[in-house]
């Protein structure tokens, strides 16, 4: 059986330190054991003691207050006038009212009754004076008169209660004298200096009675007894001493033990024991002077136990051992944590007897086994704890230490064995090889590089070299095949053993320092192989990743393509068979118009994104630089924007500012105001701003703003302001400085960019300049600021350096609120970066953006304010941009495909109101959809429909209601007239899926219930799929059927499970329609060539 050294030498060390570790805990166990045991005891001993002396005190109180009444003067002397038949009533009236003034409350101690009896018996006469104090309160006695009334204390006949007092039977002692003896029981006489305690009689839980009848002794005489005196007195004291909860636990009881003899004393041939006897108390009977209560939501331990049942002493284990204790011994208490009560309930107990005469009561401090356990539990505990603890950290560390021991040689194994080579393994060439400078064995460092790990742990150079070397043991085993030899067998390089720091020399180390200078022969020739493969993984991996993200955001550019594609092909389909089936020519030349505007919508998105991908494969973009006016660029940008400007409300200014320096406040500042305290002017010789002559590229500046103010126009709510900012900032001594744009911030445009451009911009401006009109010498180059600012929502941070990204855009997901490509910050950054400039933003969430544009101009001369600019013309084909301004006051913002509906529209939507947003410029030029006058067709009137209904009678189509969530308005349109041409005219809109939900939930409240709804599932604050789960929660039951772009799989099934019935794909076909109208009404179907 083969045991590893590290795993012998682990169960050695293991071994060893689990037996000291036992032995301490079982020697701490026991010696604190026995000591938590010892103070546990003491201390209910100790509590027992105490109580055990205040009640001893409380009987003592009694026994001297009871002998201060029985010395009193005039009831001696109204004693000895009674036994000489010397007595009158006034006697004893004085007698009486002595007696009274001697009863009552004394402070500590309060006596209530006291009766004075005869010492002989004579006359007759048991009971000599009954006397009740007049200070004794209303105490209600446990027992009634025969008629049912309540008896008192103090009440003739049982206000005396009997159980209290002793019935004396007198016996003469001799026949020749007069010595009568007076005995309170059979078994119990009373004498000269005899006590007897009678009770405690309880009146209720917090009270109880108690009596004690002495001897009244002749003050002149010790032996002379003049009669005897029974005093009630209140138990409360003792009572409340058992009743106390000082000292005691929370499961702690006081107990206090009697004989079930009424005198409080065991009989005769039990008594007491002493030093030299030991009665038999085994059989005696005993019970509880007060009733043991079991302690608040704890189980009693004394379950149908009261003061007048009885039980064994020797059911009791303590109590019986207690009473076997010697009087004599000091020491009159016993404590164990290991004993029974008489239930057989394991309780520990510390029981002590009063030291008083009057009674033989045992007191009794009894706790559950349990809490007297508690510390003697948490002990172990702790030990174990401790023992387990420290035997699993040895257990755990012991591999580390054994591994770390036996490390040396493992790794001397390891190195053998793949040191092995076979007879083939060719020798590497001299040339190849590099020395390695050793030096003697002096201690000194090995320059050399060395393989520190061994071959099992992973990212260690002779890990690398066992990968790499397969390659060309396969190349080496294509030449020795032919020998017959084994490939697998060749080319074994030994790893180099690290040498560690040691103190001692021994035969392992100059072992292992032998080994490596054999080692690093082979080691050397593999470190350049190392290399390589290890950058061609960092490369591998980089592209893995960029693989990875493009999959990831495959899908979701795909839906929005598919939105932003299939949105105009919408309109013009379906509005091309609305006009197939109508015959009106007014209402088909707006529906033409409508197919006009959507398909010039459709082939300018198209060239966006062609323009856009011959960029990416390195189709170059040429600017036209050329002479132009910075004033034709604010009065062109006032004029593109007057209408969409003006729908809006929109604050819109294009303003020069002067070069002055201003300090923004901390971060984005909304609320800032640049003060104009510098004139509009550029540097010295250059004059105003708006009078200077450029040369550069001015459409491709107006594409870049055109971009950047549709996307703040776009974004700006209703009132808002827009604002352009021309300024010249500096000028550049050294334009070819790449610091001279930003020296303050670092370029977003060329940060945010997700690698290298495949267009290099150099090569690009080589090319222009020898195809366009050169520039003129000598020209000042001026660093030119356009700012673009708006107090729209803004972009959240994380978007911030990702909005440059091409297909990005700040509201992603289903229910974004504004459409486009996504390509448009793109577009621009790669203009940007054409010009020789860059862009810059600055945005804070909820306060707005600022865009900044800097690129470099040159300056050609300051022309006369009255004088318009010279414009050169172009090679390139003229674009919306070399069009009159006149042209520009008429054209039309482009329409969006999310654009919102002001409120809910129902049939006959127009066209007439442009509320919709600016849709990004591509490459190619700046487009605006061109203005087409349009007039929506409104649907037939209802007089009209009721004519119609009255004519065809009841031969007419079924009535239903309908729902149209959409948001985009030709979408509206469309559905509308493809509705209304199957005679469905009730027919709601909506513009978004909140909507939706509010409209449906006002009808259902209201009683009018839709009969069909269709649902868009692209569309603001709620989307589609979001509306359809709060209608069906709402319980609508009527079909929902889906319209939307994105017909995949994915898609339908995500509509299917929201809870809509059937999906329909846009551009929506009237085949479809009439086949859901038919599935949910009366309407004869179409066939498709009806279409």
């Amino acid at each position: 059986m083969r045991i590893p050294i590290a795993v012998q030498l682990g169960l050695l060390v293991l071994l060893t330190a689990l037996v000291g570790l036992v032995v301490l805990a079982v020697a701490t166990w026991s010696t604190v054991f026995s000591f938590v045991v010892d103070v546990e005891s003491q201390g209910l001993e100790l509590v027992a003691t105490i109580k055990a002396s205040q009640i001893a005190s409380s009987l003592e109180l009694l026994e001297v207050a009871c002998k201060t009444i029985a010395t009193r003067m005039l009831v001696q002397a109204a004693l000895q006038r009674y036994y000489v038949h010397n007595t009158s009533e006034a006697t004893w009236v004085n007698l009486m009212t002595d007696m009274r003034s001697a009863l009552g409350n004394r402070g500590y101690l309060s006596t209530y009754q006291a009766v004075l009896y005869s010492k002989n018996g004579q006359d007759g006469r048991e009971r000599l004076l009954s006397v009740t104090s007049d200070s004794t309160p209303d105490i209600t006695l446990p027992y009634t008169f025969p008629n049912g009334s309540a008896v008192k204390l103090g009440d003739e006949g049982l206000g005396y209660p009997s159980i209290l007092y002793p019935n004396l039977t007198y016996t003469q002692a001799s026949t020749r004298g007069n010595s009568t003896t007076a005995n309170a029981f059979p078994d119990y006489t009373l004498g000269s200096s005899s006590t007897l305690l009678l009770g405690p009689m309880t009146i209720n839980e917090t009270f109880s009675l108690v009596s004690l009848t002495l001897p009244i002794v002749n003050n002149t005489s010790d032996t002379d007894i003049l009669g005897y005196m029974t005093v009630i007195a209140s138990a409360t004291n003792v009572q409340n001493v058992v009743s106390s909860r000082d000292g005691l636990g929370k499961t702690s009881q006081v107990l206090l033990l009697g004989p079930s003899r009424p005198e409080n004393r065991f009989s005769t041939g039990s008594a007491t024991a002493t030093s030299s006897h030991r009665p038999a108390l085994a059989d005696a009977q005993v019970h509880y002077v007060f009733e043991p209560t079991p302690l608040p939501s704890q189980e009693s331990r004394h379950r149908g136990v009261s003061t007048g049942t009885s039980f064994n002493l020797s059911e009791y284990p303590m109590a019986l051992k207690l009473m076997l204790e010697s009087e004599d011994n000091e020491n009159t208490s016993v404590s164990t944590l290991l004993t029974t009560n008489e239930q057989g309930y394991r309780v520990a107990v510390g029981a002590v007897r009063p030291r008083t005469s009057l009674v033989e009561w045992i007191l009794v401090v009894e706790e559950t086994h349990s809490e007297a356990f508690t510390p003697v539990l948490r002990l172990r505990k702790i030990i174990l704890a401790c023992v387990f603890g420290t035997a699993g950290f040895i257990i755990l560390i012991i591999p580390l230490l054994t591994h770390w021991a036996v490390a040396p040689i493992r790794r001397m194994r390891e190195a053998a064995r793949k040191s092995i080579e076979s007879e083939a393994s060719p020798t590497p060439s001299a040339g190849h090889v590099e020395r390695i400078d050793r030096e003697d064995s002096s201690g000194h460092d090995d320059p050399v590089p060395t393989i520190e790990k061994p071959s099992d742990e992973k990212g260690t150079p002779a890990s690398w070299a066992k990968r790499f070397r397969r390659p060309l043991e396969q190349l080496n085993g294509a030449h020795t095949l032919g020998d017959g030899r084994n490939p697998q067998a060749s080319f074994r390089i030994p790893g180099r053993v690290k040498e560690r720091r040691h103190c001692i020399t021994d035969e392992l180390t100059e072992l292992t320092s032998t080994f490596n200078e054999m080692s690093d022969e082979l080691t050397i020739q593999y470190t350049r192989l190392e290399e390589r493969v290890i950058e061609r993984t960092r490369e591998l991996e980089k592209a893995k990743v960029a693989a990875e993200a493009a999959n990831e955001s495959k899908t979701l550019f795909i839906a929005n393509i598919s939105h932003e594609l299939k949105t105009p092909l919408n309109g013009i389909l379906g509005m091309c068979a609305v006009c197939m089936g109508d015959d009106d020519l007014h209402r088909i030349k707006k529906s033409l118009q409508v197919v006009y505007k959507s398909g010039d919508l459709l082939l300018h998105l198209l060239n966006d994104l062609l323009t856009f991908s011959r960029n990416q494969i390195e189709q170059a973009i040429h600017l036209e630089e050329k002479e132009f006016r910075l004033s034709d660029i604010q009065s062109q940008l006032s004029i593109i924007f007057q209408n969409q400007v003006h729908e809006k409300h929109i604050d819109f200014s294009v303003n020069y500012v002067g070069s002055g320096k201003t300090q923004p406040c901390g971060s984005f500042c909304r609320e800032r105001r640049e003060e104009q305290t510098h004139p509009a002017v550029g540097p010295s010789q250059t004059g105003r701003l708006r009078d200077m002559v450029l040369w550069g590229d001015q459409h491709r500046i107006l594409q870049v703003l055109i971009n950047l103010i549709g996307n703040s126009l776009k974004f700006t709510p209703e009132n808002g302001k827009v604002e352009v900012r021309i300024r010249c900032v500096e000028e550049v001594l050294n334009p070819e400085s790449p610091v001279a744009l930003a020296p303050d911030s670092t370029p977003i445009s060329r940060l945010l960019q997700p690698g290298p451009s495949p267009v290099d911009t150099t090569n690009l401006l080589d090319r222009q300049v020898e195809a366009q009109t050169s520039a003129p010498s000598n020209l000042r180059t001026l660093i030119f600021q356009f700012e673009v600012e708006d107090n729209g929502p803004g972009i959240p941070t994380h978007m911030q350096r990702r909005v440059f990204d091409p297909f990005v855009q700040g509201d992603l997901g289903l229910n974004r609120k504004y459409g486009g490509t996504g390509l448009g910050l793109s577009i621009c950054t790669q203009l940007s970066r054409l010009m020789g400039g860059l862009i810059l933003l600055e945005s804070e969430e909820g306060k707005g953006a600022l865009f900044t544009l800097k690129i470099p101009l040159r300056f050609v001369k300051e022309s006369a304010a009255s004088t318009r600019s010279s414009s050169v013309t172009g090679s390139r084909t003229p674009s919306v941009l070399s069009l009159s301004l006149e042209a520009f006051s008429n054209i039309t913002p482009t329409p969006s495909n999310h654009s919102s509906v002001g409120s809910k529209e129902t049939t006959g939507s127009g066209f007439e109101k442009s509320d919709v947003q600016h849709r990004l410029v591509g490459l190619s030029q700046p487009f605006f959809t061109p203005s087409v006058p349009s007039s929506p067709p409104s649907p037939p009137s209802k007089h009209s429909q009721s004519n119609q209904n009255s004519t065809d009678g009841d031969h007419g189509p079924k009535k239903i209601r309908v729902l149209m969530a959409e948001d985009n308005k030709i979408n509206q349109e469309v559905a509308l007239r493809m509705l209304a041409l199957e005679d469905v005219y009730d027919v709601t809109v909506v513009k978004d899926g909140q909507e939706a939900y509010d409209t449906v939930k006002a009808n259902m409240e209201a009683g009018k219930l839709f009969d069909l709804i269709f649902m868009d599932i692209q569309m603001p604050i709620l989307d589609g799929l979001q509306s359809t789960r709060l209608i069906r929660q709402m319980g609508y039951s009527a079909p929902i059927v889906a319209l939307s772009a994105f017909a995949e799989d994915s898609n339908i099934k995500d509509c299917m499970d929201s809870g809509m019935d059937m999906f329909i794909s846009k551009p929506i076909r009237r085949p479809v329609l009439k086949q859901v109208l038919n599935k949910f009404g009366t309407i004869p179907e179409e066939s498709e060539n009806g279409s």
